[in-house]
């Protein structure tokens, strides 16, 4: 890998988890920073608000990064519509600054957006080529530090993740945490909405693509997800049948009501994305999502999966 410091903004959540050890291989300098730090975080998590311009620019000066990872977000969709203030702080300004700096410094960025842009009506696969009308303020917010970072920065990649998976047991807070935990805790019954479509993401893949994608100064805009798309419904039944307990488990069919008083949030109806850029460049190496979930739970959730279970979904690499 070309770049020799790199530094990662929200490195402490989901997606800087999963990524900062493959960084950590191929860099000789890595500075991972976030806004709040575990105890058991401080040997490799150092503390860095990146809405602060003055910690921003001091952290650039001292550090020097070739490439600045900027995935410090508010990606609640919920608090961001509650607090709206501090969604456009977080995903508009927060780029803006990073681009800024990274500008003066003259290191390349890659920063994470999402497939939150759309409304979801378009009934098809999202492509980089369709315009963004994003129907929540999380999307609103996005959009606006998508639109930022293109405007300031000419050597930037913005990426559109969809549904993130991975993280292992602690660091995973998105669905597929919350259908293993019920697993975990002997559910017998599981939900899954059926009438919101999208693509997974899972972080592996995602790491292994954005370094091909880094290997070029193609600089833009690209989506990033696993192949294929589902409901929520559609993972909830596979992560029941990758842990064989099909016979076991019953998973129930439910519209987005059965969640309306926990996830109250507008969310748009289909978030199914397509890597066109990625296969333009012949580097779209994202797999099915349904492989890449078999992956993910047998390496991090190996204790759900029953011995007798299938092992033909194990490891496609």
């Amino acid at each position: 890998m070309k770049f020799q410091r790199v530094l990662i903004t929200g490195c402490g959540g989901m997606l800087g988890n999963a990524i900062y050890p493959y960084f950590r291989e191929r860099c000789p300098n890595v500075r991972a920073t976030d806004i709040q730090i575990e105890p058991d975080e401080h040997e490799w998590l150092s503390y860095l608000d990146a809405r602060d311009r003055a910690a921003m620019a001091k952290t650039f000066e001292e550090f020097k990064p070739d490439l600045v990872m900027h995935l410090a977000a508010l990606t609640d969709v919920e608090i961001c519509e509650e607090r709206p203030e501090d969604a456009k702080v977080d995903n508009s300004l927060m780029p803006q600054i990073a681009a800024e700096l990274s500008v003066k410094h003259g290191a390349t960025m890659v920063h994470i957006s999402t497939g939150g842009v759309f409304d979801g009506l378009k009934g098809d696969f999202y492509t980089e080529d369709d315009e963004p009308n994003p129907i929540n303020m999380h999307g609103v917010t996005k959009l606006a530090g998508e639109r930022a970072v293109r405007a300031i920065h000419p050597k930037s990649y913005i990426l559109r993740p969809g549904w993130m998976v991975g993280g292992g047991v602690r660091n995973e807070h998105k669905f597929v945490s919350y259908i293993c935990k019920q697993l975990f805790g002997r559910a017998r019954v599981i939900h899954g909405v059926t009438d919101k479509v999208g693509t997974p993401t899972y972080t592996h893949d995602f790491a292994m693509n954005l370094f091909a994608l880094l290997d070029r100064e193609a600089y833009g805009t690209y989506h990033m997800v696993c192949k294929g798309w589902g409901t929520r419904f559609d993972v909830a039944k596979e992560i029941v049948q990758i842990c064989g307990l099909q016979d076991e488990v019953e998973v129930k069919p439910v519209d987005s009501s059965f969640f309306e008083t926990q996830f109250w949030g507008r969310r748009p109806d289909c978030e199914m994305l397509r890597n066109k850029g990625l296969e333009a460049l012949g580097i779209n190496l994202m797999r099915d999502w349904r492989v890449a979930l078999a992956d993910y739970l047998h390496l991090e959730y190996a204790n759900l999966i029953k011995k007798s279970a299938s092992s033909d979904k194990i490891r496609a690499a």
